[in-house]
């Protein structure tokens, strides 16, 4: 296959309904050949590896500008204060090239694909000359159209609207599967490239759960005390229900595997580098196991901050001369010793997981514990008993409860029917659909973020989020929406919804103009996300209890 049929089907994906994108995609893979579909799903999506591999292109903005610099008669540095966007940039530079391929033939996509995938490989002395070598190679090669795409793809953001979630659609049209299946296949093997070979095989009962390799997690709708009568609603014969204390901490996945410990973030992102010797003290463990879990951090025998802790772990190889000492915080379990354990009742797995880690240790602790749990009969779960387990938690520097049902299984990438989360507060994922200036502002930064939620295929508005990051996160989410940009006025710009917010609120209420939610603060910011990413619309009612 061609690479420029990608590119330009990329290009009609970028600008066509929100509605119609799985069924553009289908259109694209239905006849394809078996051994290239995983490369062709990967060049679409611009996810080159699964994000566990923990690969990097090591390649940005400058990189892709140098390389463009030495093969365009444009001047980079004017079109880039002219444009932003480097893909953009690159469509704009290739139309005028100073050197031209001495090849005339046209760019394969396994070409594009295995030169990229190349790219990141190279490591030590001369990398960056040896990446800007092949970078160079493939934009004398391309089209401008192709060079566009080929330059979103290096810097991880193709800007065509089109997520994970897309693609399991136009799966399950071009290969006529039940969409249920794919969902399944995908939450155990979040590979889009690999479940699309097993949906056009007919093979996705193959998709297994696999210690290495995370899978989606299991969300919990979150929930006020008073709606306890939801809760006891969804029980579903339930003997009883633990309450979980939570704390400001971030969500992991824990893989003791014969090959060593691995960690991987809530979006299946391999951060062990990071949390090297926290690591090291798990691959000590006999069992090997797959444990859902909260990754804490103390200084100074105190709990830190969920901030403290994303600077912690983003800090790389210096995070080993930090004086904070992260920890794991275990509250369940998915897998151990060769057996998937997720079709087991809550109690059975939390049986099982405390015979591998032990009783829940005291805090400040080092490497894994099991969380604290106290049960709550079925007659006993009331508003006041819960509120009391939640004045408790929140005294203690918490920030609310988990209520699991004994009885209760693991569904990985679903809302579990009968595990909830009650809190003061609660976290949503919402895209950013428009920027403005601040009131005050002069030298034009936006500031203000409109951010909505989904449903079905629409994005609804939920509130407004004033600047609440550094000066360098400002600048850096400025940087993106300006190429994001599609509607210009007076005030900001409307935006493609590609900038996901994880925010703090503390709950919502309907106005004239919709909703509003309350008091929002902004958790961390993904700048490479897709609309799809955003919670649903629901979400927001259960958090407002409304």
């Amino acid at each position: 296959m061609l690479y420029r049929q990608i590119a330009q089907s990329i290009e009609e994906l970028s600008s066509a309904p929100r509605s119609c994108k799985a069924e553009l995609c289908s259109r694209l893979i239905v006849e394809m050949k078996p051994e290239l579909l995983c490369p062709t799903i990967r060049l679409l999506l611009g996810q080159l590896w699964p994000p566990w591999e923990g690969r990097e292109m090591g390649v940005g903005p400058e990189g892709v500008a140098a390389a463009l610099e030495e093969i365009s008669e444009e001047n980079i540095s004017l079109l880039r204060d002219r444009m932003g966007e480097m893909g953009l940039v690159a469509e704009a530079a290739l139309a005028e090239k100073g050197q031209h391929s001495l090849s005339s033939e046209p760019l394969q996509s396994m070409s594009v694909y295995e030169q990229l995938r190349r790219i990141s490989l190279i490591r030590g002395k001369d990398s960056e000359q040896r990446k800007n070598a092949l970078l160079r190679g493939l934009f004398q090669d391309a089209s401008p159209l192709e060079g566009k795409y080929i330059a979103r793809t290096v810097l991880g953001n193709m800007l065509a609207g089109i997520g994970d979630k897309t693609m399991l659609a136009a799966f399950a049209l071009a290969f006529c599967c039940d969409p249920d299946q794919i969902h399944r296949a995908y939450s155990l093997l979040p590979d889009p490239g690999k479940i699309a070979i097993m949906a056009a095989g007919n093979h996705l009962e193959r998709a297994s759960i696999q210690p290495g390799i995370p899978i989606k997690p299991m969300t919990l709708c979150a929930l006020k005390a008073e709606d306890l009568k939801t809760v006891r609603e969804a029980g579903e014969e339930s003997v009883g229900w633990a309450v979980l204390p939570r704390y400001h901490a971030l969500r992991v996945q824990v893989h003791n595997t014969g090959d060593g410990a691995y960690i991987f973030s809530s979006r299946q992102k391999n951060i062990t580098t990071s949390l090297n010797g926290l690591a090291q003290r798990l691959s000590g463990m006999d069992d090997e196991f797959i444990i859902d879990a909260d990754l804490i951090g103390f200084h100074e025998g105190k709990m830190c901050s969920q901030s403290e802790m994303l600077r912690y772990i983003n800090r790389r190889r210096l995070s080993r001369r930090s004086s904070i000492s992260p920890a794991l915080l275990a509250y369940d379990l998915i897998y151990i010793s060769g057996e998937n354990t997720i079709s087991l009742p809550f109690q059975e797995r939390r049986k099982r997981m405390l015979k591998a880690l032990g009783e829940p240790r005291s805090m400040p602790f080092q490497g894994i514990s099991a969380t604290r749990e106290c049960i709550v009969l079925e007659k006993e779960l009331k508003k006041d008993s819960i509120q009391s387990h939640l004045d408790q938690m929140v005294e203690e520097g918490g920030v609310g409860l988990m209520v699991r049902s004994l009885l209760g299984l693991y569904r990985p990438g679903e809302c579990s029917r009968c595990d909830f989360f009650v809190g003061r507060e609660m976290s949503i994922s919402a895209v950013i659909v428009r920027a403005e200036w601040g009131r005050r502002s002069s030298d034009q930064i936006f500031s203000r973020f409109l951010v909505a939620l989904r449903e079905g295929d629409d994005l609804v508005p939920v509130g407004w989020i004033g600047g609440q990051s550094g000066q360098k996160d400002i600048l850096e989410l400025d940087r993106q929406l300006k190429a994001l940009a599609r509607e210009w006025d007076d005030t900001g710009a409307c935006v493609n919804p590609q900038v996901l917010l994880k925010l703090k609120i503390q709950g919502a209420r309907r106005n004239d103009k919709g909703y509003a939610i309350v008091r929002p603060q902004v958790l961390g910011i993904d700048l490479f996300a897709s609309w799809e990413d955003a919670d649903e619309l629901t979400r927001l009612f259960s958090s407002s209890g409304r």
